[in-house]
């Protein structure tokens, strides 16, 4: 469904950018398969790390991108916005710094650092952060040499992943970094229309720890997010550590899910801010918190929480009997 709306957006009413929840130096390297036909789009996903990419569907989308590329003057940029792992950033600094024969002692002792401290989700110390950016910062020098202005910003963004990803320790700032790098792709490639595709609780405009909050802050009425919902059915997830299909808990009774599939209609979309303006009496209930599926990649025994939904969205997304994505390749 959200490969579906993208499509239309971009058809229809030129947006020019899709950006999705996965690492952004890895995320970028689709537009060499989508505009110049290099390289697998399934090691490009691959590349991505995250499994939930790794689907029929969304590389249907990335080759329905490449021919949109390939037919229509309005050309769609391709990213992503996340900055979980550094090894994407700083190998394509190395590359640069290999490419034009930069002096390596600055990037190998960068590189040292990095994996010797390496943390997965948790903080770098203070004391490994202050070293790592005075590094990032001679590195950052180079980038006076590079004429082209495509690998210049990138360059530069790649040393911010790296600066944001030895910070991240929890989902708060990684959300207030993935804001600032979707306000980067906004601000370095004018004029755009971008489209935003990530789990509902960091589109949320509700949480003020979420980067939908940070979004709707700066931008405000020009950020306009979807939420999605579905009353059953199943889905691809992550549990247990182990990756498969799985089938959903029904939603319970009291449930906005529940209440919503009680209309019978199989699918809709449901106007959020036309009911808040409305204060229609019927509609009351669900201006207020009620339990939401919070299901992401991965799930738990109680797949609901309270939520404000109305507050959180602009408009929701309700599918009675959920599918599961297809895998291109078995965990």
């Amino acid at each position: 469904m959200k490969y579906r709306i993208s499509e239309y957006l971009i058809k229809n009413l030129d947006y020019n950018i899709f950006s999705l929840e996965a690492n952004m130096p890895e995320s970028y390297l689709m537009n060499n398969y989508i505009n110049k036909n290099i390289d697998s789009p399934q090691d490009v996903l691959r590349g991505m790390y995250f499994w939930l990419w790794q689907t029929q569907e969304t590389l249907h989308f990335v080759e329905w991108l490449k021919l949109h590329n390939k037919n229509m003057n309005n050309k769609v940029l391709f990213d992503g916005f996340d900055m979980q792992y550094y090894f994407g950033a700083l190998k394509q600094i190395r590359d640069i710094y290999e490419a034009n024969n930069y002096e390596l002692n600055d990037i190998n002792n960068l590189t040292k650092i990095l994996k010797e401290n390496n943390r997965g989700q948790k903080k770098y110390t203070g004391k490994i952060q202050g070293v790592i950016n005075d590094l990032l910062d001679k590195v950052s020098q180079n980038a006076v040499k590079i004429d082209d202005a495509e690998i210049k910003k990138r360059y530069l963004q790649n040393i911010t992943i790296i600066r944001q990803n030895i910070q991240v320790g929890s989902s708060l700032t990684r959300d207030k970094f993935m804001a600032e790098n979707i306000d980067w792709i906004k601000q370095n490639y004018t004029p755009s229309k971008v489209i935003i595709s990530a789990h509902n609780f960091h589109v949320s405009k509700e949480n003020s720890s979420s980067m939908g909050f940070h979004i709707n802050k700066k931008y405000q009425s020009d950020y306009v997010n979807f939420g999605f919902a579905f009353f059953e059915g199943n889905y691809t997830a992550s549990v247990n550590k182990k990756i498969g299909t799985f089938t959903s808990q029904t939603a319970p009774q009291g449930s906005l899910e529940y209440n919503l599939n009680s209309l019978n209609i199989p699918y809709f979309v449901l106007d959020l801010k036309a009911i808040k303006a409305d204060k229609n009496e019927l509609g009351k209930w669900i201006l207020k918190k009620i339990q939401f599926r919070k299901t992401g990649s991965g799930t738990e025994n109680n797949e609901f929480r309270k939520t404000n939904i109305a507050d959180s969205f602009d408009y929701l997304i309700f599918i009675n009997k959920s599918s599961h994505s297809n895998l291109l390749r078995e965990y």
